[in-house]
């Protein structure tokens, strides 16, 4: 069995100041109801800069998601683990940057709640996820046509489980005291149901132990003989075991 995926928190830094400002005063005086002045005077930059940084107000909300991309990236790209295991701690990465800012990650979710659009927009960027895992696993993987589909099926599967797990984080009200102690229980339950999901989809995209240790049968040997139509039994098997090699 492969080991769990490795619980690591994200390299670098909590959530870019300017985005965090930025999503906590929409989060605070309404998405439609926030002009991109008031943004660029909380995230301290000028207009012009805040819009050749961040394109939109639509944009500033899922900012930090490209930093995130750019991480899960790179940790794939390193990681030394089995294919499907070294999905499964990228997505671990993604959670433990909710859990490093919870604070921006809440007034996000609570943004999207009120804004359809921006639902939408998240549907994209959780697409973006699946895709990064996608491309991991086409490249790692035995190519064939059933697996590839299977590989499709386990990305969409790992976003799936992390997902769940954390609109039920970001829809519990945060505990009173330790709340560190929490979040990593609920990141070794995520680690954990990410290696079973991975254990299910094991056997069809690299095949069970018990398949490769298996000897390979022999394959059957083909004899053709031709006998008069007189010939009795005896002498036919005899002819058999003659051609027999």
């Amino acid at each position: 069995m492969t080991p769990p995926p490795s619980h690591r928190p994200v390299e670098g830094h909590p959530a870019d100041g300017p985005v965090a400002a930025a999503i906590g005063l929409l989060a605070k005086q309404g998405f439609d109801a926030t002009s991109v002045e008031e943004l660029a005077e909380a995230s301290g930059m000028s207009r012009s800069t805040f819009f050749r940084r961040f394109g939109s107000k639509e944009d500033v909300v899922f900012a930090d998601h490209e930093q995130i991309l750019h991480q899960v990236n790179e940790r794939l790209a390193g990681s030394r683990l089995g294919p499907l295991a070294a999905v499964a701690d990228a997505a671990l990465l993604v959670f433990d940057h909710h859990l490093r800012n919870p604070q921006t990650s809440r007034a996000r979710y609570g943004l999207l709640q009120a804004v359809p659009a921006l639902r939408d927009r998240e549907l994209v960027t959780s697409h973006r996820y699946e895709r990064a895992f996608l491309h991991y696993l086409n490249d790692k993987l035995p190519r064939n046509g059933p697996r590839e589909y299977k590989a499709v099926a386990f990305a969409a599967a790992v976003v799936a489980v992390h997902n769940a797990f954390l609109r039920e984080w970001l829809r519990a009200a945060p505990a009173a005291g330790d709340t560190a102690a929490g979040d990593r229980e609920r990141a070794t339950a995520l680690a954990a149901e990410l290696q079973a999901l991975a254990e299910t989809f094991r056997p069809a995209l690299l095949g069970s132990p018990a398949d490769a240790a298996a000897p390979a049968q022999p394959a059957p040997t083909v004899v053709v003989t031709v006998f008069p139509g007189t010939a009795d039994k005896d002498a036919i098997a005899q002819a058999v075991r003659d051609a027999l090699p």
